[in-house]
């Protein structure tokens, strides 16, 4: 049978495939019922083989990486988290704006207006009430720029951060303290990554130098917010990780911190398979980095735009002609509860579904407790004093290891079919070589042989002719 044939090269095929148990099947001297028997043999063969694959490649998919604890803590370096001041509240300033921008005997629920454009955290009840809702509003209600606005009202870090030291080290306040613009407005954070030149202070301990605490001094009311270093504040900071900070008092807040670890192979999987991102894949950012917090701002800012076509004078990455005017802050009040709040994708409520996943790098900060104390003394009611200590060193970390990497999917299915078909790569190779190149080189050669059966038979012909010829020749001249 020629070897073109379909029919013929599969029999060829398994007449000498490195498959076990193949070559029985294709076997005429066999019986009949025995080679049936083999076809039962190899089909059970590849049906389990290729159960396990299956699940090999789901395993590796769904769940190749495991949590797990480490308490190897005598060789660790544990830093303070990053620390962010945010202002909160300035009337003194706020009066004496608004004297300046308006006259002297302005409306007074314009100086409300003012101090909800200058703190807005995504509502806004007088600026709406006094300039939007009323019929005939007061002529010198801000109704855009508000940019600007904030910009007369909100102090510099020298006027709000001073005497800042670490285990009674005096430091420069405002030279780690750095500026970070955020969803409210610009704060001052120390030991942060997600800043324009992140400038850490080296605040870490270890079994040798096991106390840590950063000392601080307020000015003004601020709100604090204690965070991982790639972590931002925002409108949806947790309430656990904040610290309301007044003049007239000292604040102590005793923390503790535990770190994740990362297994190496980690990075050659993919963020559905370890449910987290780092740092670099922050496509479409805000920040410069990857985080929770810094996604779930680019989730509200796209939240803003889809629901009122504008977003806040504080939403990062925004264009001028993206900035709300008085009636798109109307209607960012109007649907604040569902803008300033996130929510799982699950729950029948307001708020946000934001597609955020964690940082690779996040640090569980827990807070043991806070200690607020007021001042007695006159000169003490103009300023806050606040001290951030680490109460423990850690005695445990998480680690995320991976379970299943690409080798071992590669060893899994390089056994599985070893076992169960007694094959190898190189089989495979054979499989497509045998329906590829031995297929078309069979035609070739089929095409060849014709040719050369056309021009044989040509050549025989003539010689026939000239046998033929010489022949009669001969057998002329025995007659004469």
């Amino acid at each position: 049978m020629s070897k073109t044939t379909c029919k013929a090269l599969v029999k060829d095929y398994c007449a000498n495939c490195t498959f076990a148990g193949v070559h029985f099947i294709a076997d005429d001297t066999k019986h009949w019922t025995e080679r049936i028997l083999w076809f039962v043999f190899v089909a059970l063969s590849w049906y389990g083989s290729a159960l396990l694959i299956v699940s090999a490649w789901e395993s590796f998919v769904q769940s190749p990486i495991s949590f797990g604890v480490e308490t190897t803590y005598t060789d660790w370096d544990t830093k303070l988290p990053a620390v962010a001041i945010c202002e909160s509240a300035n009337d003194d300033k706020i009066y004496n704006v608004s004297d300046t921008i308006w006259t002297p005997s302005h409306l007074l629920d314009l100086e409300d207006t003012l101090k909800e454009i200058a703190y807005f955290r995504g509502v806004s009840y007088s600026l709406v009430e006094v300039c939007h809702l009323t019929k005939n509003p007061d002529p010198n209600c801000p109704v855009s720029n508000y940019t600007n606005y904030v910009r007369l009202v909100r102090s510099d870090c020298p006027k709000i951060i001073t005497n800042c030291s670490y285990n009674s080290k005096p430091f420069d306040c405002c030279n780690f303290f750095q500026p970070i613009d955020t969803d409210i407005g610009t704060c001052f954070i120390i030991n942060s990554i997600q800043t324009k030149k992140p400038k850490p202070y080296p605040m870490i301990s270890n079994m040798q130098e096991k106390y840590g605490k950063l000392s601080f001094v307020i000015t003004i009311p601020s709100m604090m917010y204690t965070l991982g270093e790639d972590e931002v504040p925002t409108v949806t900071t947790l309430q656990s990780s904040t610290l309301k900070i007044q003049l007239g008092a000292n604040y102590s807040r005793q923390l503790t911190i535990r770190n994740i670890e990362n297994d190496p192979l980690i990075v050659d999987t993919t963020p559905e398979q370890r449910a987290c991102r780092f740092h670099h894949e922050n496509k479409d950012g805000l920040y410069p980095k990857y985080s929770y917090s810094a996604c779930t701002v680019l989730c509200r800012k796209k939240g803003q735009l889809d629901t009122c076509g504008c977003n806040d004078h504080f939403m990062l990455g925004t264009k001028e002609s993206e900035r709300c005017n008085l009636s798109g802050i109307a209607c960012l009040h109007s649907f604040a509860s569902q803008l300033t709040t996130l929510k799982p994708h699950w729950a029948n409520r307001p708020g946000l579904a934001c597609s955020c996943v964690a940082s690779c790098d996040e640090t569980e900060i827990t807070v043991i407790k806070d200690v607020v104390v007021s001042n007695k003394g006159k000169t003490n009611r103009k300023r806050a004093f606040v001290e951030l200590v680490l109460a423990y060193l850690p005695t445990e970390r998480f680690k995320r290891n991976v379970v299943r990497s690409r080798l071992d999917l590669v060893v899994s299915i390089g056994g599985t079919t070893g076992l169960f078909l007694g094959a190898s790569i190189l089989s495979f190779v054979e499989l497509i070589f045998y329906f590829s190149v031995r297929f078309a080189n069979n035609i070739l050669m089929k095409i060849d042989q014709r040719k050369n059966n056309t021009i044989t038979s040509k050549y025989d012909t003539i010689n026939n002719h000239q046998e033929i010829s010489t022949n009669a020749s001969i057998y002329s001249q025995h007659l004469f």
